[in-house]
């Protein structure tokens, strides 16, 4: 019974011990308890977003913090957000899947209306190369619509189409690219024109030859998307792609 006294006794001068070093050095413990709603914690300073947890979704950053201060030394692609990317250029022949899958369809309802007379192949060269890259088949009702005209309504896309299906041969040369045409389903001819169309027959230069087109024509604005369409290439050769060499006018080299 003595010994248990003892060790009470013990026990509290340990308490007054340490309450008095505790008053002496001005020190407070205050015990912390763990949140249990991992949506109270700020977010990383590095994330562009803001946690809103009362309404379990997800937040931009408010107007006042779209802009990064000139103060703050926060990087200002941590404050990049999707939906402020601008509208894609081109119009009704802007490089989106709804545009692409709608010129897709009309290139085969005016083919199957007016056959391989009234398509062409498209090719697009980086200036100065002699590489010509097949990027699609362009259809226009040729009836009320020049081949100029549809090419240069289609422009956008096809520039856009070519940049990324050869990223490494014109990626760089975008807004600079060269659109070139051929003879519809004309593409085992052209890669054959090299011994087909060797000498000097005028009949067989013409007939190989590729015809240049423009950027800008006068009209175009007015062709209707229901009267051109561009059925877009894509590889399947182990990302091979398909061209043929020219030289500068289009013609086969001797």
């Amino acid at each position: 019974m003595q010994s248990y006294i003892s060790l009470l006794l013990l026990s509290s001068s340990y308490i007054i011990i340490a309450e008095s070093f505790l008053t002496t050095h001005s020190l407070t413990f205050t015990p912390t308890i763990p949140s249990t709603n991992r949506f109270h914690s700020s977010p990383p300073r590095h994330c562009p977003f803001n946690y809103r947890h009362d309404r379990h979704q997800l937040h931009t950053l408010s107007p006042k913090h779209d802009t990064p201060n000139a103060d703050d030394e926060t990087p200002s692609y941590f404050y990049y957000r999707p939906q402020s990317r601008p509208t894609p250029q081109g119009g009704p022949f802007a490089y989106t899947e709804p545009n692409i899958r709608r010129s897709a369809s009309t290139f085969l309802s005016i083919r199957s209306i007016g056959g391989v007379d009234c398509t062409n192949d498209v090719y697009a060269r980086s200036p100065n190369r002699f590489e010509y890259w097949y990027i699609g088949k362009i259809a226009r009702t040729d009836g009320t619509v020049g081949l100029e005209e549809a090419v240069s309504k289609c422009w956008n896309m096809m520039e856009e189409h070519a940049v990324r299906l050869r990223p490494v041969e014109l990626g760089r040369e975008f807004g600079n690219l060269e659109i070139w045409v051929a003879r519809g389903d004309s593409e085992l001819e052209m890669s054959q024109a090299a011994v087909v169309g060797s000498g000097s027959d005028s009949s067989a230069v013409e007939r190989f030859r590729l015809k240049k087109m423009q950027r800008n024509v006068e009209g175009s604005e007015d062709v209707d998307v229901l009267e051109v369409g561009f059925m877009a290439e894509f590889v399947t050769n182990s990302g091979q792609g398909f061209y043929i060499v020219r030289n500068e006018r289009g013609e086969v080299m001797q």
